[in-house]
């Protein structure tokens, strides 16, 4: 049931932010800056046209622009870590 979900939604969350720092680590070393607008609006176009609902396009806004924010935070502090 939702359990269920959200431990699958956990795992899949953790595969995305453990490819986040992968990333991350990648544009530290090629001096990419960690913020790409034009790639977050990108992905939430994608996801507008992908999603079928219930969820209003509000609410994956919500979802997704929580889920970036970590990502960037996560990379941030990758290289943070990298510059001691």
């Amino acid at each position: 049931a939702i359990d269920a979900i959200d431990e699958q939604l956990l795992k899949l969350l953790n595969e995305r932010a453990s490819m986040a720092l992968k990333i991350g680590e990648s544009k530290f070393k090629n001096r990419i800056m960690v913020i790409n607008s034009d790639r977050e609006k990108a992905i939430f176009k994608k996801l507008n046209a992908q999603n079928s609902g219930p969820l209003q396009e509000q609410h994956v806004y919500e979802i997704f622009s929580a889920i970036i924010a970590a990502s960037k935070n996560l990379q941030h502090l990758y290289q943070s870590y990298e510059d001691v």
